[in-house]
């Protein structure tokens, strides 16, 4: 007799929900968010000052690299030098000159991590309010269209675009992109 009056309780239970999921109406939305944030004009002017950061690390990087070639360059022709010779260094100075290559390499390393931690750090600086900007474009618009949820299309394996609504240009509306 318990177990009867349990499973009406999970019966009345399940019904009264169901019948309160099918009472609203569900909406979902989809949307890409990535091509939204390439869309941006913010994102073009971040890619443009990302790019300048770069090739003004990657040129001080290079002449780090020619200096290291020329001095590695004046290394080995010196050792190739006859012992007589009265330009050969004597061997104080070749290691003092081995010490100075050792040490531009890892002056080198060490620039080429600062460097790409530098523009990491600018990449998460001026990309993260372009996407915080495009979140809450997409969060208005589920608020707005009273959607139950609304989905990144590029992160889904399959999405019927039938049972859901594009949202892209009412977010792009949002945003002011064109």
């Amino acid at each position: 007799m318990k177990k009867l009056i349990g499973l009406s309780v999970v019966l009345i239970f399940l019904s009264t929900a169901f019948s309160t999921v099918s009472a609203q109406k569900i909406k979902f939305g989809y949307t890409n968010s990535q091509k939204l944030v390439e869309g941006m004009p913010e994102t073009k002017k971040a890619q443009a000052d990302l790019k300048a950061l770069t090739e003004k690390h990657t040129k001080r990087f290079q002449d780090m690299q020619a200096e290291y070639q020329k001095k590695y360059q004046d290394v080995v022709e010196n050792s190739q030098l006859a012992d007589a010779s009265p330009e050969k260094w004597d061997e104080l100075t070749m290691q003092d000159k081995q010490s100075e290559l050792m040490s531009l390499q890892q002056r080198m390393q060490s620039y080429e991590q600062s460097a790409q931690k530098a523009i990491n750090d600018k990449q998460v600086e001026l990309l993260t309010p372009i996407t915080e900007k495009v979140q809450k474009a997409i969060k208005d618009v589920a608020e707005e269209g009273a959607y139950t949820m609304i989905f990144d299309e590029s992160t889904l394996l399959y999405i019927s675009k039938t049972q859901a609504i594009d949202v892209t240009d009412a977010v792009k509306k949002k945003i002011a992109v064109k």
